[in-house]
């Protein structure tokens, strides 16, 4: 058995150079013959960075291709493989008695990892061959060209018939291994044909497609092909070799057997044979390169008369086609252009005027991209017609086309009058905008006349006491307006979900609080149903980081849908849990269940079951889409499920859980604001042109002890103001003369009045809405009908 030293000695006296690397590419060794090769030491390189050890040179850093041989290495290290750079130049630090002098190298290597018992990577071999001497390096030109000459006396011993052998063996391979798949990459079919006898010597996947796979290398084509012999081609392959001269033909049939036993096939083929020759001139070979056209002819031999119909579907569809030669600048069209453009150029850069200012670099910038190796390109561009100066929009599209050189040529490319499309968008957005406007402008207007019903359904409650038909009346409009109100929230809701303006403002959130506040909105309709509701919270703590209202609307309406759709005297479960950093959200019912195709579409706009007479309340259809909206928002999933109709459904909201956040002890209760449970009499005055809103909206504030005005135009509240200036503005935006934002801002100027509490109270209820309403001065934003307990907090929180 072999020792280490054996190993060592062996390593030493090796003809063939060898450096050994650790995984950082940290010399660990050399072999002898390496280190002849570079006439260095060990003690020069051993325990230094390989490429400190071997630097660029100064004078000429090209001369030292560093990157290319440490991207091979680490591309060794990564797969754990051996990895091969057939040829490339390193020049080598040589010291000589003036000084160190960088001599020109040339090398072919071969990094191999080493692999231990873990798998991973202990070392890497590097084996350099010398081959100087093979090539010959142009400076001015940069190119090297092999040379397949000898090596020098001096160099004999680092080049000998082994090394020279190995060398070329590589670096034929990879001269092989890169033709080949030039060949395949070929865009038609392609074939080498060597000698009189016209014997395949190589082809590519394309040219076997073409055939049938077959046994092709190394036989004649007669041989090869037996059932195209006849069909004329010998005599053409046979002209070419003696003479010399490129033949060439289009669409030209030929008959092969493309499945072993199976039917010959009529194919078509355009087709170029080109003269293969030696340095001295003579033809020893035959290239065949051409495209399989049978698809093109057969469609033209069968569909001659489509050919008016396609013309027609070019201009209707606005379609030009064309073909631009990249030589010669020419470019050809489709006989429709002047139609489509407004003229027919003869130039690409004549066309290209025409294209506004804006879009030519875009467009240019495409073609560029295609050219250099992208293949393809498409723009949109605005256009101006020559003939009626008419603003069009074009959607233009080209792929280039190579010569057999692989030198582009040409591009061929439609280009399409889209203006009709980007019309027929532009007027679906603003019909969106005017849906948009429409909605608030529809909540608005329905708001209006739901305040003052709700403000006289509370008047009558407070005065009930004594009339049990009235106490229920006023209960009735109560919970009618509530409805309504929902009805016209979701409204809204549908444009902020369909244009994705749902707007979260994030904090953490305790889902249990969450889930309490969500029952109790919805306890009346589960009470009105008679339905049992069990809650069930499994875990002390159950956090998310999210919108409190948000999630509180989609637990509510989570439980709202299995309320509308479970029979009177149902039983609903909503349960929460939090397990593997998620807190869990399961609102189950035992009503009417989900079908199995209606299922996939629940959380769908405007998706809902079949309704049916105890169902009245069925909603717009879009509950459980806002549900899945927000929860999305938050990072999280909901899922529905249910065993099929008449059994009950399950609906599941998972979140991200949060840690525990602590309370601060002297955190303020929100649910009672200081001083909500004293009464302090206000001055108030109300500005609303909806006059029945504004005087029964006064009324219930005087029964609560404040002192109320009531004016329905903007210029006679400020003079009123000015007069006896009160400490609370409940300001209308919708006013005539001027809007609540203007009157807020005048009466805020106003060193009587700019010191009062402003509360704007509206049926614009958006956003931006309430944006305007902050920029404008209110500290408070009010939605029509306005919740009594809301105002009557504010109220009280105002000091003297």
């Amino acid at each position: 058995m072999m020792t280490l030293s054996d190993f060592q000695a062996l390593f030493r006296v090796t003809p063939y150079p060898y450096l050994v690397m650790s995984p950082d590419l940290t010399v660990v060794a050399a072999s002898g013959a390496y280190l002849r090769s570079v006439q260095r030491t060990e003690e020069d390189i051993v325990g230094r960075y390989v490429f400190e050890a071997f630097p660029e040179n100064p004078d000429n850093p090209q001369a030292t291709n560093i990157a290319e041989v440490k991207a091979s290495m680490l591309r060794a290290l990564a797969k754990g493989e051996p990895d091969t750079t057939a040829f490339v130049r390193y020049a080598v630090a040589v010291r000589k008695p003036d000084g160190v002098h960088f001599e020109e190298r040339y090398w072919s290597t071969v990094h191999t990892p080493v692999i231990g018992p873990d798998g991973e990577p202990v070392l890497v071999f590097q084996n350099p061959m010398d081959v100087t001497e093979l090539y010959r390096f142009d400076a001015q030109s940069g190119v090297a060209t092999l040379q397949l000459t000898p090596p020098v006396a001096g160099n004999a011993e680092n080049f000998n018939r082994a090394q020279m052998h190995e060398a070329l063996s590589r670096i034929l391979n990879n001269e092989r291994e890169h033709l080949r798949s030039l060949f395949n990459q070929a865009p038609g079919f392609v074939a080498v044909l060597m000698g009189p006898k016209h014997v395949f010597e190589m082809v590519n996947e394309a040219y076997y497609q073409l055939v049938g796979h077959r046994e092709l290398i190394g036989k004649a084509v007669w041989e090869a092909l037996p059932e195209v012999a006849g069909q004329g081609y010998e005599e053409f392959l046979d002209m070419v070799y003696r003479t010399g001269e490129q033949w060439e033909t289009r669409a030209r049939p030929i008959a092969v057997q493309r499945v072993p036993g199976g039917p010959i096939e009529q194919r078509y083929v355009d087709l170029v044979y080109q003269p293969y020759k030696d340095q001295h001139g003579e033809t020893i070979g035959i290239f065949a390169q051409g495209y399989d056209v049978t698809e093109s002819v057969e469609a033209q031999q069968a569909k001659r008369e489509s050919e008016q119909r396609l013309r027609d579907g070019m201009d209707a569809a606005k379609m030009v086609v064309w073909d631009w030669d990249l030589e010669t600048g020419k470019l050809e069209q489709s006989d429709n252009t002047l139609t489509v453009l407004g003229f027919s150029p003869t130039r690409m850069d004549a066309a290209a005027a025409f294209i506004h200012p804006d879009d030519r670099e875009q467009i240019a910038s495409a073609r560029r991209a295609a050219l250099a190796g992208q293949g393809a390109y498409q723009a949109i561009v605005r256009f101006t017609r020559p003939d009626n100066r008419k603003l069009i929009w074009l959607d233009s599209r080209g792929r280039v086309q190579h010569d057999a050189d692989g030198r582009p040529v040409r591009i061929r490319g439609v280009t399409v009058d889209v203006t009709e499309r980007y019309q027929a968008e532009f007027e679906l957005r603003e019909a969106n905008r005017k849906k948009d406007e429409f909605l608030a402008m529809l909540a608005h207007e329905l708001r209006n006349p739901l305040a003052p019903i709700s403000t006289a359904a509370e008047m009558l409650r407070m005065t009930a006491d004594s009339d049990p038909r009235t106490k229920r009346a006023s209960e009735v409009i109560g919970r009618q307006v509530r409805h309504m109100t929902a009805l016209v929230d979701d409204l809204l809701d549908v444009s902020r979900v369909t244009r994705g303006l749902v707007e979260l403002e994030m904090a953490p959130v305790d889902i249990k609080a969450a889930a309490a506040s969500a029952v109790e909105q919805v306890r009346p309709l589960l009470e009105g149903r008679n339905h049992t509701l069990t809650v069930r919270t499994g875990s002390p703590v159950a956090l998310v980081q999210g919108d409190r209202t948000r999630l509180v609307q989609v637990i509510a309406n989570l439980l709202n849908n299995a309320a509308k759709y479970t029979p009177q005297g149902g039983d609903i479960t909503l349960a929460l849990d939090v397990a593997a950093g998620r807190v869990r959200v399961c609102v189950s019912d035992n009503g009417i269940g989900i079908d199995d195709a209606l299922l996939p579409h629940v959380f769908e706009l405007f998706t809902q079951a079949e309704r049916t007479p105890d169902r009245a309340q069925g909603g717009l259809g879009i509950g459980l889409a806002l549900v899945r909206t927000i929860v999305g928002l938050h990072g999280g999933e909901v899922h529905a499920h249910s065993k099929g109709a008449g059994r009950g459904s399950e609906f599941t909201v998972s979140l991200p859980a949060l840690g525990r956040f602590p309370v601060p002890e002297d955190a303020p209760d929100r649910t009672n604001p200081s001083g909500a449970g004293q009464l302090v009499p206000l001055r108030v005055m109300i500005v609303d042109d909806n006059v029945d809103a504004a005087e029964s909206l006064a009324v219930l504030l005087e029964a609560g002890g404040h002192r109320t005005t009531v004016l329905a135009s903007p210029l006679e509240a400020i003079a009123a103001a000015q007069a006896d200036p009160p400490q609370v503005f409940i300001l209308d935006i919708g006013l005539p003369e001027l809007d609540g934002f203007q009157l807020a801002r005048r009466l805020r100027a106003d060193e009587r009045t700019g010191g009062a509490l402003f509360v704007a109270l509206t049926g614009y209820g958006q956003a931006h809405d309430r944006v305007l309403s902050r920029a404008a001065g209110f500290h408070h934003h009010l939605v029509k009908p306005v919740d009594i307990g809301q105002l009557t907090a504010i109220l009280a929180a105002v000091r003297h």
